[in-house]
């Protein structure tokens, strides 16, 4: 009996999530993609000839075209967007469709849909001011959901989702180790020094430069072959053994580039680039290295204490809790921040 049951249960519930209408989302991979710019030029419903792809969908019918998409799109607290896409006749299943064939105006039609209730002009004048600030879309997360109606019903026969997550590139700030070119190259005493910067992007790509006694420019640097390439996910770098070594006395510079991602194209950030040598002196506190640092942290009171060290008072102690530290402690503590492991939450001086 209990196999009989079971049986039956699979049955019915093979029958449940039979769908006539079935959708899928091509482009993006895995439903998400991230980018770094966007520009409401790519999401304007008033041109959507001028739209870059931004998702592909395919649709499968049993029904020939009794049935409706409805596409809605959301974002934070704002009211949802979206339009309805009624087939018209005379095409055969499967379709492609994108974004251009959906984020349109009230009242537009294509080779395959008539489109109604249309209401992403509205959702754009509900961010007009977030635009004006920076000319782009403002981040965050925007989750369409293309949801398939048979005709005459209220509940949905299949549905597939696309993420589009606007993340705008922080610039890329060097911290450690070195100094800016026009302040000379920083002494540090560690063959191995840890690199560290910080940023919002990923997939970074650090470049280590051997320099001559005789430099001028960041342009000049840039046209020589680097000493030392690699590409690194996070934004700290520990110099590896397997890479050549440092000489002491040497100039040596680098610095980091990152794609930054936009619908129609990749581009290429880079940071600045800072300049350091191998001495067998020992360096006391990086005055530059903590105003780099500083700079980052969005607290009370920070300008103040760079205004400060930028003024001619020198540090003489730094304190990390209730203890000590040195250099090399800091240059620790720097990695586990620009990597989200810790936050500052108030500094002092005395």
């Amino acid at each position: 009996m209990k196999k009989l049951m079971i049986f039956i249960f699979l049955i019915v519930a093979i029958s449940l999530f039979t769908q006539n209408v079935d959708i899928q989302v091509l482009i993006p991979a895995n439903n998400t993609i991230t980018y770094n710019l966007f520009y409401p030029a790519y999401f304007n419903p008033e041109e959507p000839e001028q739209q870059p792809l931004l998702f592909k969908i395919q649709i499968n019918s049993s029904v020939g075209n009794a049935y409706y998409l409805r596409c809605i799109m959301e974002y934070k607290d704002c009211s949802p967007a979206g339009a309805t896409l009624t087939p018209l006749e005379g095409f055969q299943h499967p379709i492609t469709i994108t974004n251009s064939e959906i984020i349109v105006e009230e009242g537009s039609s294509s080779l395959f849909f008539s489109v109604s209730n249309c209401t992403f002009d509205d959702f754009l004048d509900d961010i007009e001011d977030q635009i004006k600030e920076t000319g782009r879309m403002p981040d965050g997360t925007y989750l369409f959901t293309i949801q398939a109606y048979e005709t005459g019903s209220s509940s949905p026969c299949d549905q597939d989702f696309i993420v589009v997550n606007i993340i705008s590139p922080f610039s890329i700030s060097l911290i450690t180790p070195g100094n800016p070119i026009g302040l000379g190259p920083a002494k540090i005493s560690d063959n191995y020094p840890n690199f560290v910067w910080f940023s919002n992007l990923t997939d970074y790509t650090i470049k280590i430069y051997e320099l001559e006694d005789e430099f001028s420019t960041a342009e000049e640097i840039e046209q020589l072959e680097p000493f030392f390439e690699e590409q690194n996910p996070s934004t700290s770098f520990l110099y590896p053994t397997y890479a050549p070594d440092f000489l002491y006395n040497k100039i040596y510079a680098w610095q980091v580039f990152a794609e930054i991602q936009n619908p129609i194209a990749t581009e290429q950030y880079k940071s600045i680039i800072y300049l350091f040598m191998l001495s067998s002196e020992e360096e006391g506190i990086n005055n530059q290295m903590l105003i780099n640092f500083l700079s980052q942290l969005n607290i009370e009171g920070v300008n103040d204490i760079i205004a400060l060290i930028e003024g001619g008072f020198s540090v003489d102690k730094l304190i990390w809790g209730a203890r000590e530290i040195t250099m090399e402690e800091l240059n620790d503590i720097l990695k586990k921040i620009s990597e989200g492991e810790l936050k500052v939450k108030n500094l002092t001086v005395e």
